[in-house]
């Protein structure tokens, strides 16, 4: 039987129809039943996903702050010779440590030796004479007046022969200290003068580090506080001390006041010179919400950070929330937590949004 051309298009069209429909209800039917398949895996994904938690609480901010410091000598002590002379001995050299009573350097004597001998000869004759005359003073054969006069010059003689006796034995250069030779200003078969500077001495047991406080913080700065210094140059060693000197005149450039430390304890090859951290205890004390580091996360597009809390039905939820600054254990929260709240520390990086999990740790 033969069909014309028109109802073999109104045929055609309703067979494609018909596919159409079949295939759209095909593809619905396999999407509700992937969906299904799905939400199924989920929630049994869900129930296997294990964190671990931390409930938030107020924990003791850090009470330092950092500042960088410069080691110096505890003192340096410029030497001289008491008396002039010509330098016989020099026995150090510019580095060498040296202790206490230590002899340094030594000038040619004959000169105050000449002194002290006729200083003591005049002394002798003082004494003598005062001894024949006490005689004649106590027998009353002699005026008190000469009496007096007699006595005063044994007491010239005698202060001359001391000063004589003191010169002869500045001509040895003895460290007042132990420390080390900072600077020689002489040779031997020099001359030198009274009070002119021949060393310098340096005091390393005791050393100090000088810190510049600015203005806005020196305040907050008291002699008495305690530091954390560590010497970069000595591996990062660590020591501790406390304020002994806090200054009160401004640098006229930096507007920053000195501050003095004194160091607790010995370093070995600390030397003056050295740049070092230093962390001072002047900061109130105050109590703020500590997070732990890896359970801060950055949001898309550097918008700001956010964790993840736990509901009493433990769902997860995503919190946002606004850093404060570094503390002992982690990064300060200043808005966004609350003390109470279960913080997910472990395993978040497999939940997500309303995710029901397992804590482990609870």
């Amino acid at each position: 039987k033969f069909i014309t051309f028109a109802e073999y298009k109104n045929l055609s069209m309703k067979y494609h129809n018909i596919r159409t429909f079949l295939v759209v209800c095909a593809v619905a039917v396999t999407m509700i039943s992937c969906r299904t398949s799905v939400m199924k895996s989920g929630s049994s994904l869900s129930k296997d996903i294990a964190v671990q938690t931390l409930t938030v609480s107020e924990s003791m901010l850090l009470t330092e702050r950092e500042y960088v410091g410069v080691v110096e000598e505890g003192n340096n002590v410029l030497l001289s010779f008491s008396a002039p002379g010509k330098v016989l001995k020099v026995y150090v050299t510019e580095g060498q440590y040296v202790k206490k009573d230590a002899v340094l350097a030594e000038i040619d004597p004959s000169t105050l030796e000449n002194m002290h001998a006729t200083t003591l000869a005049s002394l002798k004759q003082a004494e003598d004479a005062y001894a024949r005359l006490t005689k004649l003073y106590e027998s009353n054969s002699l005026p008190e007046i000469q009496y007096v006069e007699i006595q005063t010059k044994l007491e010239q003689a005698r202060a001359a022969e001391r000063i004589a006796a003191r010169a002869l034995e500045g001509c040895k250069m003895i460290a007042p200290q132990s420390g080390i030779i900072g600077k020689k200003m002489l040779e031997e078969g020099m001359n030198v003068l009274p009070d002119q500077p021949v060393f310098s001495l340096i005091n390393t047991q005791a050393p100090v580090v000088k810190v510049a406080i600015p203005e806005n913080e020196i305040s907050d700065t008291h002699i008495g506080q305690n530091a954390r210094i560590r010497i970069q140059a000595l591996k990062g060693e660590e020591v501790k001390g406390r304020i002994v000197e806090k200054g009160v005149q401004a640098h006229p450039v930096s507007h920053s006041y000195e501050v003095r430390i004194a160091l607790n304890g010995t370093v070995q090859g600390l030397l003056p010179g050295m740049v070092s951290r230093v962390y001072i205890q002047n900061l109130p004390e105050r109590s703020a919400i500590v997070v732990p580091n890896h359970a801060i996360l950055p949001m898309d597009f550097g918008a700001g950070y956010y964790v993840w809390v736990l509901d009493a039905d433990n769902l997860v939820h995503k919190r946002e929330i606004r850093l404060g600054e570094i503390a002992t254990g982690g990064i300060s929260v200043e808005e966004g937590l609350h003390i109470g709240d279960r913080l997910v520390v472990s395993g978040y990086h497999k939940i997500s949004e309303n995710i029901k999990v397992t804590v482990t740790n609870e």
